[in-house]
């Protein structure tokens, strides 16, 4: 089997894989396929307990915190409906998305795909199914989610005594089974029951797909001259069109918002009628100060470091890509950038669960400010950034010059 990478475009010739093997771009690095024992018999059963897990963990209650002599306890659901109904109804969609529909859907097509009933399905109807769970694998932000929740713990700690309960055990196995789910999924096997229908000849292909005139899908990976892919049917591009540009500008507009979203206050903590406004990096102090060196190391990383980092190193790609003497380096650089991607929305996360679970009146309650709307535009705006950009570029102009 012959395939492209999707990082530096050169064409591979992959052998059958063994157990527990994968295969690796030689030019770049990137990982290009791998093989899984048992696979539809593992992947069914992580992913049955990942719905399961899910489903336990939203009605009995999440968290209890206390605070003179009032208590409190509150479930997902309820957290939920809180937040939608007194504060944000965008911050409660995006918690909804993130932590319910988007894990559920993505469960659901995994569980179908490797089903009995997926031999029974039209061919075009499986071919949407599989593309919409190849879109939904990346927005995955359960882990994400989770260490927010022990952050949220941790800043609690200061006004109240905590408790976990079923809920916040039930959704622990479920963010586990969750990841071992996808990091079992395997976009190669699972279009292998879709027949190729074209590969070009080893003997006779060029070095890079481009040079022989094809265009790789980017749902299936299927290497096509056509105008629309013969297996997924999505429509083909040599690049991603105005890569450069359309990168460029989403970024330049995530380092605007960032200033805004460092500048001003992030969430406000009511405390016996006293108001305390915390912008990302008082709060990096506060617990820096409190003794959780760890936790005040994380949130500055992740919330202060990573997104000037990945400004920094997309614009210097940017401009690599005219004179990239070094592309193998480069594209090791992307493939950075697409996984720090997520790890700026924890402040986001803390901040919604902060506001949807502490309401005690003025006795204690969190309230949304003004700079998280700004923070969340800023990591969405990077992450989109980054998706524009082409690593390919980076070997074209090497082969130019």
């Amino acid at each position: 089997m012959i395939i492209a990478c999707q990082h530096c475009d050169h064409l591979v010739s992959i052998a059958k894989m063994g157990r527990q093997q994968r295969a690796v771009c030689p030019h770049c690095g990137n990982v290009l396929a791998n093989c899984q024992v048992n696979y539809n018999q593992s992947i069914n059963a992580f992913g049955l307990s990942s719905i399961l897990f899910l489903l336990v963990s939203l009605h009995p209650h999440f968290i209890s915190y206390a605070q003179h002599g009032l208590k409190q306890s509150i479930s997902l659901i309820e957290a939920i409906s809180l937040l939608a109904e007194h504060f944000s109804t965008l911050l409660a969609g995006l918690l909804s998305f993130t932590i319910l529909v988007m894990p559920l859907a993505a469960l659901l097509l995994i569980l179908l795909a490797h089903s009995p009933l997926w031999k029974h399905l039209n061919p075009h109807n499986a071919r949407v199914f599989v593309r919409a769970l190849m879109i939904l694998k990346p927005l995955n932000l359960a882990d994400i989610f989770l260490v927010a929740v022990l952050i949220s713990a941790f800043k609690l700690t200061e006004f109240a005594e905590i408790e976990v309960g079923l809920g916040f055990w039930a959704y622990v196995l479920f963010v586990l089974c969750f990841i071992e789910t996808l990091s079992l999924l395997s976009k190669e096997q699972l279009w292998e029951r879709e027949q190729q229908t074209f590969c070009p000849d080893e003997k006779t292909c060029s070095s890079r797909a481009l040079q022989q005139n094809l265009k790789q899908c980017h749902v299936c990976g299927q290497l096509s001259d056509s105008i629309h892919c013969p297996r997924c049917m999505t429509k083909l591009k040599f690049r991603k069109t105005d890569s450069l540009a359309k990168s460029a500008a989403w970024m330049a507009t995530a380092m605007v918002l960032l200033i805004p979203a460092l500048a001003l206050p992030i969430m406000d903590t009511i405390n016996l009628g006293l108001h305390t406004k915390a912008t990302i990096y008082s709060g990096v102090e506060v617990m820096w100060n409190a003794g959780s060196y760890p936790v005040a190391i994380l949130i500055f990383v992740a919330s202060i470091c990573i997104p000037i980092i990945k400004g920094t190193a997309l614009f210097y790609l940017l401009y690599q890509v005219k004179k990239c003497t070094h592309p193998k380096l480069a594209s090791k650089l992307y493939g950075a950038l697409e996984f720090m991607g997520k790890w700026s929305m924890i402040d986001v996360f803390v901040v919604i669960l902060l506001v949807s679970l502490v309401q005690l009146g003025t006795v204690l309650s969190v309230e949304p400010q003004s700079g998280i709307v700004f923070f969340t535009a800023m990591v969405l705006c990077q992450i989109i950034s980054v998706n524009h950009f082409d690593p390919r570029l980076l070997w074209d102009n090497l082969e130019q010059q």
